[in-house]
C-alpha cells in the first residue's frame, strides 16, 4: 500500500513538473516571437516561467531521491561493512530528514507570512509561490524514508531504489 500511495505521488508530481516545464517553454517561445515580431514583451510571461521554474526546481529534488539522483559521496561508505555502512547510511538520513522538517516549517512560515505580498505583474499572493517550499519538503521526507528503508531492509544497489 505504502509503495502504491508513494508511486502515485511521485508519478503525479513528475506529470505537473512536465506540464510546468512545458508552460515555461511556451511562455518564454512566446515571449522571443512577441518581441521579434512585434517589439513588446509581456511582463506576465516572464513572471509565470519564473515561478516554473521554482517550483520545477523543488519537485525535481523531491522525485531526485527515488531515482537516486542528488550528489552524495560515498566512496568511503562503500568501503565499510555492511552494518555500518547502514549505520551511516540512518544518520545521514537522520541529517537529512532534520532539515526537511526544519525546511516544511520554515516554509510554512514563509508563506504564511507573503500571503498578503502581490506578485508585480499578476499580482498573484506570493504564498502560491512560497507554498511549494513546505509541499516539497514534505514530498522529499516522504521519499527519505521509502529509500532509506529500502537501503535498510535489503541489500540493493542505487539502480535498485529506482524500480
Amino acid at each position: 500500500m505504502w509503495n502504491t500511495i508513494l508511486k502515485v505521488i511521485n508519478r503525479t508530481t513528475e506529470a505537473v513538473s512536465a506540464l510546468l516545464l512545458t508552460l515555461m517553454v511556451v511562455l518564454i517561445f512566446m515571449q522571443i516571437v512577441s518581441r521579434g515580431l512585434f517589439g513588446t514583451s509581456y511582463s506576465w510571461t516572464e513572471e509565470i516561467a519564473r515561478f516554473s521554474m521554482i517550483w520545477i526546481t523543488f519537485l525535481g529534488a523531491s522525485i531526485a531521491f527515488q531515482y537516486a539522483a542528488h550528489i552524495g559521496i560515498d566512496y568511503f561508505v562503500k568501503k565499510l561493512p555492511a552494518v555500518p555502512e547502514k549505520i551511516v547510511n540512518v544518520i545521514g538520513a537522520l541529517i537529512s530528514g532534520f532539515f526537511f522538517v526544519i525546511l516544511a516549517v520554515k516554509g510554512f512560515e514563509l508563506m504564511q507570512g507573503a500571503g498578503v505580498q502581490g506578485s508585480p505583474a499578476l499580482r498573484l499572493p506570493m504564498s502560491y509561490v512560497y507554498l511549494i517550499i513546505p509541499v516539497s519538503a514534505v514530498l522529499m521526507i516522504l521519499n527519505l524514508i521509502d529509500v532509506t528503508v529500502k537501503r535498510m531492509t535489503s541489500k540493493i544497489n542505487h539502480e535498485e531504489i529506482q524500480g
